[in-house]
């Protein structure tokens, strides 16, 4: 068995076989339920609306479907993850992520279908989310974790950036259900063979009852994490970041069309890099310095772009402060849990604030679009995120120091 290097820092860490963890982790990403949908799903809005006579909010209400799958199945994937190996979770989730996809290329206009569709899709491929990828780059490393996180989780940021020019010119070429088959084929013939050949980490258990470990785990249970406010406000702060920054970014586009600044398209596409570069940054940083401080610190500075962008001001500012406050979620969900709670039940305590984080994503869009189309005017909308922002930097700073790890329960 591998032991693991402890004492080179990130580099150590991957050159001793973390490398694999974290290429594997960052395809998983690229092609994982919490990006492939999300940032692909804005492309595809006008081509199933025009083609079924369904108004745009239709099409995106996809996407609360799929997180209210999400809600509801997280808690047995992590539960899983904890028991079982989360490389075979990750497979088989990649499979069924496929094969939805796959289904939503054969829709036929049929509104409750197309939202069974999403929620399926989230029943199959939860799998293929952060938890999974972050459980294997938490074990893997430890004094350069921060940064492996950020790493890898800037999966997600590659898909924002290079998924939509992608796929809009496969449906402008072949129509919007080849764009479907498109990413069908990604998951398949890219996802599964890299998880596959480099997901392989040697301290997970493989099969029920087993306790192979190369590091033993420790840390709080389940229940006792629920007892603490360290899950609470995590739970307040990532909920809200979510509500008010991924349900934002997908309105992103009629939000500046409606306040008439130009060339909107061209500020969103800003996102990727922003998600990309947040991600490397933030997980440096939370290595080297206090990780709810530097979350709070991105918060605060999404809030006052977002001020401005209400006043029409600096919109580009506005938009990279926003995918900033966007690549930092997912890494400081991971690295926040194994820092406050440890390994022992990483998977579940991952999962409900996983769940969390994807019924706001879910509701967050549909929302905002609502209050769009309804009379608030993207002024307020903008106004409502920025108060939003500040309730969850409020809540990061609550959480004080990080906990003792001797205080925790022997290994489990």
């Amino acid at each position: 068995m591998t032991k693991l290097d402890r004492t080179g820092g990130f580099l150590g860490e991957a050159s001793s076989g973390g490398w694999k963890i974290l290429l594997a982790g960052v395809i998983g990403m690229i092609l994982g339920i919490s990006a492939l949908p999300f940032y692909t799903l804005g492309v595809f809005v006008q081509p199933v609306a025009n083609d079924f006579g369904w108004s745009r909010t239709m099409v995106v209400s996809g996407l609360t479907f799929q997180m209210a799958g999400t809600v509801l199945v997280a808690w047995l994937a992590g539960w899983m993850i904890d028991r079982y190996s989360v490389r075979k979770i990750a497979l088989l989730s990649q499979a069924g992520l496929a094969l939805a996809f796959f289904l939503l290329a054969l829709q036929d206009g049929s509104l409750w279908l197309w939202q069974l569709n999403w929620f399926i899709l989230a029943l199959l491929g939860i799998g293929t989310s952060p938890m999974s990828w972050s459980r294997g780059i938490v074990e893997r490393f430890e004094s350069g974790r921060g940064l492996a996180l950020g790493i890898a989780l800037s999966g997600s940021g590659i898909t924002a950036f290079a998924g939509p020019p992608l796929i809009e010119a496969i449906i402008e070429a072949y129509g919007w259900r080849a764009g479907f088959y498109a990413l069908a084929g990604a998951v398949t013939l890219i996802g599964i063979p890299s998880t596959w050949f480099l997901f392989r980490i040697s301290g997970q258990r493989e099969a029920r009852g087993a306790a192979t470990t190369a590091v033993p785990l420790t840390g709080l249970s389940f229940k006792q994490a629920l007892l603490t406010r360290y899950f609470w406000l995590i739970l307040l702060a990532f909920c809200t970041i979510t509500f008010a920054v991924s349900g934002t970014i997908p309105n992103l586009v009629p939000i500046m069309q409606t306040m008439g600044i130009g060339q909107a398209a061209y500020y969103v596409s800003l996102i990727g890099i922003a998600i990309i570069i947040s991600r490397l940054i933030s997980g440096y940083l939370i290595d080297r310095f206090w990780a709810p401080g530097v979350a709070a610190m991105l918060v605060l500075i999404a809030a006052g772009a977002c001020g401005l962008l209400s006043q029409g001001i600096a919109p580009a500012f506005a938009v990279i402060a926003l995918g900033v406050a966007a690549g930092a979620e997912f890494d400081l969900i991971a690295f926040l849990c194994a820092r406050y709670f440890g390994m022992r039940a990483y998977g579940r305590i991952y999962a409900w604030l996983w769940a969390g984080f994807a019924l706001s994503t879910g509701t967050g869009s549909i929302t905002i679009a609502y209050f769009l189309e309804t009379g608030l005017g993207p002024s307020g909308v903008m106004l409502a995120v920025v108060g939003a922002l500040f309730i969850a930097a409020a809540a990061l700073l609550g959480l004080g120091r990080y906990p003792d790890p001797r205080q925790w329960e022997q290994p489990a």
